[in-house]
């Protein structure tokens, strides 16, 4: 077994990241690759893929998004990324209890008392429609119904957690500004989430594992857990 230094880790962490040298791989693929982009700052993805793609064109980008080919969404840590349409439909309902649980970590008492299937099923009724809700429209329509938690405690927990949610253009263009708008993911992709195989097996969960290692590794299970 060949055992790693420090600079031969950092070394191989940054060729899989595409750091070491600037790649020729297509926009979509090296969203792909890097499991998807850190897009809580819609400008984000942008510079990420400039820095490791040659002759990188953010218009190719913001036709990926406005295609629906790649899709602005909470997922890991509970934060905005950017995935593909593929990742997004086969990885969201493995996210779904880390979610859930990182919202109620910091409103767990506002939430006490709440069926959570309840209002998960109430959000999406009112989001059927495919109408881009702002998540102030979507809690003036489930306040009264639910007062006890704050305003923003209740909108985090439907939008970034419960409902499976996709930011919608402009939001994430190139050099445009947008509000937060949100969309059924379904509705956004004509195409429902994946579930989780009913006998257990989870054929998608291992390759997320092997896809992290190609784009993370060398990593300890510690590291993929807490990505």
């Amino acid at each position: 077994m060949t055992v790693l230094g420090t600079r031969a880790l950092n070394r191989a962490t940054l060729a899989r990241q595409l750091l070491l040298d600037r790649a020729g791989m297509p926009v979509l693929d090296a969203v792909g690759h890097l499991c998807g982009m850190q897009a809580q700052e819609p400008q984000e993805p942008f510079t990420g893929l400039w820095s490791r793609l040659r002759g990188f064109d953010p218009a190719v980008l913001s036709d990926l998004l406005t295609g629906r080919r790649v899709v602005r969404t909470h997922l890991m840590r509970r934060t905005v990324h950017l995935l593909t349409a593929d990742d997004t439909v086969a990885w969201r309902a493995r996210h779904d209890t880390m979610l859930r649980q990182r919202v109620l970590g910091t409103y767990r008492r506002e939430f006490e008392g709440v069926d959570l299937g309840e209002l998960a099923v109430a959000g999406r009724a009112v989001m059927a429609d495919g109408e881009p809700r702002t998540m102030a429209e979507l809690v003036r329509v489930l306040a009264d119904r639910w007062p006890a938690p704050a305003p923003r405690a209740l909108g985090e927990m439907l939008i970034a957690a419960l409902v499976p949610m996709a930011q919608t253009p402009p939001r994430g263009l190139w050099r445009t500004k947008g509000g937060v708008r949100n969309v059924l993911l379904s509705s956004w992709l004509g195409r429902t989430i994946d579930p989780p195989a009913p006998d257990g097996a989870d054929p998608v969960g291992q390759a997320l594992v092997r896809r992290y290692l190609a784009a993370f590794g060398p990593a300890a299970s510690a590291d993929l857990r807490a990505w």
